[in-house]
């Protein structure tokens, strides 16, 4: 609600599928919500949870999108540096090659420095329900946050944003029919843009 200019979003979506990238590792989500509570920052609570050779690991994202914080736990109860080597390399620590321990402290390193100053500005209506979410960390250890939802069958809404400045969109498609689309997008810039498109498969 409010103005364009600084609008006010209030609301909860409710975890329906997502997927988490930490380095080459993909994880499915298997429970979370992503709220507004007034500022155009979403706060996050996610979990995922997957099985290695020798433990079950579950790691939570929590906080602001912008500064997400991780945590990792397993069962058996492990040490965290342990559980990180499952969850990367499905071995323990003991049995990691050098090289390996080096990329388990930059993985590390990138876990503690997500996030960033900068919030969202996507002025997206209160829906309930997520049909699509990403959270990827990159080599570099920035990090992106993607959500979707189809309003009906034609209609399909996305906000995504990263870590740096300017980084941040709301995008909707319409499906008018004979693989025509439209698209609507706005930035947290203040720029916009349209099109349509045209989509055919084989």
């Amino acid at each position: 609600t409010g103005p364009a200019s600084s609008p006010h979003a209030v609301g909860t979506f409710t975890l329906q599928r997502g997927r988490l990238t930490i380095l080459a590792k993909r994880l499915t989500f298997t429970e979370g919500t992503v709220g507004f509570s007034g500022s155009l920052v979403p706060y996050l609570n996610l979990t995922a949870t997957t099985t290695t050779s020798s433990a079950t690991v579950t790691i939570v994202v929590s906080g602001e999108a912008t500064n997400p914080k991780f945590t990792f736990s397993s069962t058996p109860a492990l040490p965290e540096d342990e559980v990180l080597a499952q969850l990367i390399f499905g071995r323990s620590m003991s049995n990691l090659s050098p090289l390996q321990i080096a990329q388990l402290a930059e993985a590390a390193a990138q876990l503690a420095g997500v996030g960033g100053s900068t919030s969202l500005l996507e002025n997206l209506r209160s829906a309930i329900g997520v049909d699509d979410l990403d959270v990827t960390t990159d080599e570099k250890g920035g990090t992106a946050v993607s959500a979707g939802k189809y309003l009906n069958d034609r209609t399909y809404v996305t906000i995504q944003k990263g870590d740096k400045p300017g980084s941040g969109k709301a995008a909707i498609d319409l499906n008018v029919g004979r693989g025509v689309k439209l698209r609507g997008e706005a930035t947290d810039a203040g720029e916009a843009k349209g099109g349509i498109f045209y989509e055919r498969e084989y």
